[in-house]
């Protein structure tokens, strides 16, 4: 795709992306009332954001067989459309509030630092934040990097108590990007995954539906955690076309870690004033 075409692209998903939400939960663990209304009162001090879209096997898909069936796409292209489609919807949203950059697409596309950076990184099975410790969690639990076998992704379900985290391993690392994008906060989707699961509501024609969850970090340029979770969100059986579930679905979790992250600013914001 052509630098100029990719950013009328942009462009238009920024102001025509919509949200017809099928059902959302945020299991970030933190509640917070004034959630929308803070979407767009981001404190005054500028950020720059540098997104880095998750490594293409921390992706969990049980719908590519109904996605090729529609779209002929093979697995890898499926992959890689909902990868680029996720990213695609943080770097609109983001890109309202502050300076984005897109490390998979556009001016700032760059192979090499994404494999720096995957090379750099491993992952930790965490909390979610502001959520007890599970007494009865099993040894190990937490090992970084202990859900990579045989360069597959295999992860325990318990997304009300545990996300996927970033660990960064490399002390180069964050010092290395800043210095090469000025960027000052880092967003890490850690994971993917997309999933079949019984539908209860009881007046839909399918006995499923979809759920869509991302695990995500967000880290300061000195490595500090500014907010961190799951978002999830449903929708319906039918769907397989990935552009229409990023225009759809993906757009409404950018919103919530948008909205998450201005959150984090101003509580920050606040613990400042008091001090």
């Amino acid at each position: 795709m052509s630098k100029p075409f990719f950013h009328i692209a942009y462009f238009i998903f920024s102001i025509a992306a919509c949200e017809p939400l099928f059902a959302q939960s945020n299991t970030r663990g933190v509640v917070n009332p004034e959630r929308q209304d803070t979407l767009f009162a981001a404190p005054a001090e500028h950020h720059k954001i540098l997104l880095v879209p998750f490594y293409s096997k921390m992706c969990m898909s049980q719908i590519d067989r109904q996605v090729n069936k529609e779209t002929e796409m093979d697995y890898d292209q499926i992959t890689e459309a909902f990868r680029k489609g996720l990213d695609l919807a943080l770097y609109s949203r983001f890109h309202m509030n502050y300076v984005t950059m897109s490390l998979l697409q556009g001016r700032y596309k760059s192979d090499s630092v994404l494999n720096y950076i995957y090379g750099s990184t491993a992952y930790n099975y965490a909390l979610v934040p502001g959520t007890k410790e599970d007494e009865d969690k099993q040894p190990g639990a937490s090992n970084a990097n202990h859900y990579m076998v045989k360069g597959q992704l295999e992860v325990p379900v318990d997304y009300s108590q545990r996300f996927m985290d970033i660990v960064v391993k490399n002390p180069k690392l964050l010092p290395f990007l800043y210095k090469k994008y000025h960027a000052d906060t880092y967003l890490f989707i850690n994971e993917l995954d997309i999933k079949n699961v019984p539908n209860t509501a009881g007046d839909l024609d399918n006995a499923y539906i979809r759920q869509v969850t991302v695990h995500y970090s967000i880290l300061n340029k000195d490595g500090t955690s500014m907010s961190a979770g799951i978002e999830t969100v449903y929708f319906p059986y039918g769907e397989n076309v990935p552009a229409d579930i990023r225009d759809k679905y993906f757009t409404s979790i950018a919103r919530s870690i948008l909205s998450d992250y201005v959150s984090s600013l101003s509580r920050k914001q606040k613990k400042e004033d008091k001090e």
